[in-house]
């Protein structure tokens, strides 16, 4: 079982200062921790509970055994899976270039973690290349992100930048779109190959600086519901859904 500095220091990394300052991080559950085990990210252990090393005779990799009491003080989720990774953030950000990544999501400020992982795995399905978060973008590597993703993030490559820079920077690498409440009909546009799509904030959408480099306003329509309340808007996840499915398939 672990030690008590083990344990505290497993404990710690719920919290982002500690998971900065070390550049480590937790993955929870089978299917998070089986794709990041075969993905460029360093494992530097796995630990579960023996129920589950009973139940999973042919994981190959070699496990810490842990109490379910453990795991319970160690989760970050609100169900206790019984097996956890130990991962190390990489080194430095990867260098980004548009002719890898010729499709993408720009996120102005998401804040809602569970947003930001749930936009991630939906990125992954419809095979966006690539999410650039501004600076203020909640952490990828929260434990509500990372659950949301399932694994995903993997996958799909997260940059951070300074939107704007970004944005002017490479204004001859991309069409760039923005997702308004009033725009042009999202059913009605011919995504080019290279192109980027902004969502904004859960609150105040995109923001004012950000919105005049944007010249190309897209919107997702209503349908309409004669004589019914209908809500004021989407959840920025469920927007970015709508968005990829129509950028992916084009």
């Amino acid at each position: 079982m672990l030690s008590n500095n083990e344990l505290k220091f497993l404990r710690s990394l719920k919290q982002k200062k500690i998971r900065k300052e070390y550049r480590c991080f937790i993955v929870e559950g089978t299917k998070s921790v089986w794709e990041v085990l075969h993905s460029d990210f360093k494992v530097k252990a796995v630990y579960a509970t023996p129920q589950w090393a009973e139940q999973h005779p042919k994981f190959h990799h070699d496990i810490h055994l842990v109490s379910e009491k453990e795991c319970e003080q160690i989760s970050a989720l609100t169900t206790t899976p019984h097996i956890f990774a130990l991962v190390e953030m990489p080194e430095q950000q990867p260098v980004f270039s548009a002719s890898d990544h010729p499709k993408i999501l720009l996120l102005d400020d998401v804040k809602d973690a569970g947003n930001f992982g749930t936009i991630i795995r939906t990125a992954d399905w419809f095979g966006i290349d690539a999410l650039v978060c501004s600076e203020n973008t909640v952490e990828l590597y929260n434990p509500k992100t990372l659950q949301a993703s399932m694994g995903s993030f993997t996958r799909v490559p997260v940059f951070r930048f300074d939107l704007l820079n970004f944005v002017q920077e490479h204004a001859d690498s991309y069409t760039f779109f923005g997702t308004y409440m009033e725009g042009e009909n999202i059913r009605n546009v011919d995504f080019p190959q290279n192109c980027a799509v902004v969502l904004g904030n859960e609150s105040f959408g995109i923001s004012p600086q950000l919105s005049a480099e944007i010249k190309n306003r897209i919107s997702i329509p209503m349908c309409e519901n004669k004589g019914r309340r209908h809500a004021e808007s989407l959840n920025v996840s469920l927007a970015a859904a709508v968005v990829c499915y129509e950028v992916g398939g084009q």
